[in-house]
């Protein structure tokens, strides 16, 4: 398996946002998930994980932002350090 199809996987993509982002918006989301089946499925499995958590404003319109937990920074950490692992190795050559 390339590194680089786990990195493009919607849950991945999710958690490295959300890692360079601090907390987003629903709406944010959707620019780099644009199947909103995809990812409501995938924004509801992490949340499950204990890997992202939503917060509510009460303000009208209601306003919800998710963000890392402690566990999916931890895991976002991770997934950084695999990318740019992945860049290293893309540019060596092939053996």
């Amino acid at each position: 398996m390339r590194f680089s199809a786990l990195l493009e996987t919607a849950s991945v993509k999710i958690l490295l946002y959300l890692y360079e982002r601090d907390e987003v918006r629903y709406k944010d989301l959707t620019k780099l998930i644009e199947s909103r089946g995809t990812l409501s499925l995938n924004i509801r499995e992490l949340q499950e994980e204990g890997l992202i958590q939503r917060s509510i404003l009460t303000t009208k319109p209601i306003q919800s932002y998710y963000s890392l937990t402690g566990k999916g920074k931890e895991i976002a950490f991770l997934l950084r350090k695999i990318e740019k692992t992945n860049a290293v190795l893309e540019t060596l050559p092939h053996a």
